[in-house]
């Protein structure tokens, strides 16, 4: 797995966390509708599989533009979704396309914990 798309996944997931950190300690409102929307969206069997679907497929075949590759799919992902439901609201594509880079971020987290840790070694030592 590439470190960059690692990095850009943990800095997603850091970055929505801040956001919904400093907006409840500020009592922001637009951020708590903002986050119950997240929640609602991002449980919809729907998203949950798009984002698996995108998540994995960056895991198994890592590009050497990764990185790309996941805001274009979720761009993508996300402008599919509008079509087939039918969406009017704009907000409601921004909280999904939120939602569609988070569940991959969530499994290219999670799976760099399972990955070769490093090269190994197929030298023999001598005694």
């Amino acid at each position: 797995m590439k470190k960059s798309l690692l990095y850009f996944s943990i800095l997603i997931l850091v970055s929505n966390f801040l956001f919904f950190a400093v907006g409840i300690l500020a009592n922001i409102g637009f951020v708590g509708t903002f986050m119950g929307g997240l929640m609602a969206i991002g449980t919809d069997p729907i998203i949950l599989m798009l984002g698996a679907l995108l998540g994995a497929g960056l895991v198994v075949k890592p590009f050497r533009f990764s990185v790309i590759y996941l805001v274009i799919g979720a761009i993508f992902l996300t402008m599919l979704v509008h079509v087939i439901l039918g969406t009017t609201r704009f907000i409601v594509d921004v909280v999904r396309f939120d939602a569609l880079l988070i569940l991959p971020s969530i499994i290219i987290v999670v799976a760099s914990f399972f990955g070769p840790k490093g090269k190994a070694s197929t030298k023999k030592t001598k005694t």
